[in-house]
């Protein structure tokens, strides 16, 4: 005969069987699925990381042009003055040039004074001296790039300041020693005798500022005129001068005067 209770039991056993089944079944189902979810999103990830590096393979680099280099503006350089003029003017701010003449013995500082009359009895160091100074015409103001500069140095009997001008009344000696070299706090500079003259204070060859070129023609040819010989030099408005002068001795109140244009 059957026994129910065993057949109960058996029952109830193969209820708990198929429940443990099921939920076997369901938990490998489960896991199966989310396995591939994953695989999946790591297959969108792989196609999309090669998608990426083959387009950055491919696509050309683009290089982003330079903008242009600004090259500065180049500062002038100023000029060195030799040591004897830089002594000069450590001693004496008025000192502004060096000049020296070849075949003469005029190598000296020039000064430019507020007058035209103080260097007349002061040397270079503004000492006071009765030979004076070379000087540049206080108009000029210590420059040289005007149109007229123009020095002036005594005629002294000894041989100094501009005594050795007179050389300059002998013609062999004016066509072989024409050169000028005056040194400025700008630089070195080279001028050549044009015309050479005595003359009197009736003629206002200090003249420096002129209304326009043809003034300044018209005073040029002038000095060529007066030579005492010709140079063979021509002289344009475009040009500078420089005038030297001293006392001569001729006739009452005769000035000696040399007048050079510069070449360089």
């Amino acid at each position: 005969m059957f026994d129910p209770i065993k057949i109960q039991r058996w029952i109830v056993r193969a209820i708990r069987i198929e429940f443990i089944l099921v939920a076997i079944v369901v938990i490998v189902t489960i896991s199966m699925f989310i396995r591939i979810l994953v695989q999946r999103n790591n297959t969108v990830q792989d196609s999309a990381a090669t998608t990426s590096a083959t387009q950055s393979q491919t696509s050309p680099t683009l290089t982003p042009t330079p903008a242009p280099t600004l090259q500065p503006t180049p500062t002038p350089i100023p000029y060195v003055v030799s040591d004897r003029l830089a002594e000069v003017r450590a001693q004496n701010p008025d000192a502004v040039a060096w000049l020296t003449i070849p075949g003469t013995r005029i190598d000296d500082p020039v000064v430019c004074g507020t007058d035209n009359d103080f260097y007349l009895k002061h040397d270079y160091l503004g000492n006071k001296d009765i030979a004076g100074a070379i000087y540049q015409d206080f108009r000029n103001t210590g420059s040289f790039a005007g149109r007229h500069s123009i020095l002036y140095g005594h005629n002294m009997k000894d041989g100094t300041m501009f005594h050795n001008l007179r050389y300059f009344k002998e013609e062999d000696f004016a066509r072989t020693n024409n050169r000028i070299i005056l040194e400025t706090l700008d630089g070195m500079t080279e001028w050549q005798v044009f015309a050479s003259y005595v003359m009197t204070t009736d003629f206002y060859v200090i003249q420096t500022i002129f209304s326009n070129d043809a003034e300044y023609q018209a005073f040029l040819d002038t000095l060529i005129e007066k030579s005492d010989f010709d140079y063979g030099i021509d002289v344009t408005a475009e040009q500078q001068i420089l005038t030297l002068l001293t006392c001569s001795y001729e006739v009452d109140n005769a000035r000696f005067v040399v007048h050079a244009v510069k070449i360089q």
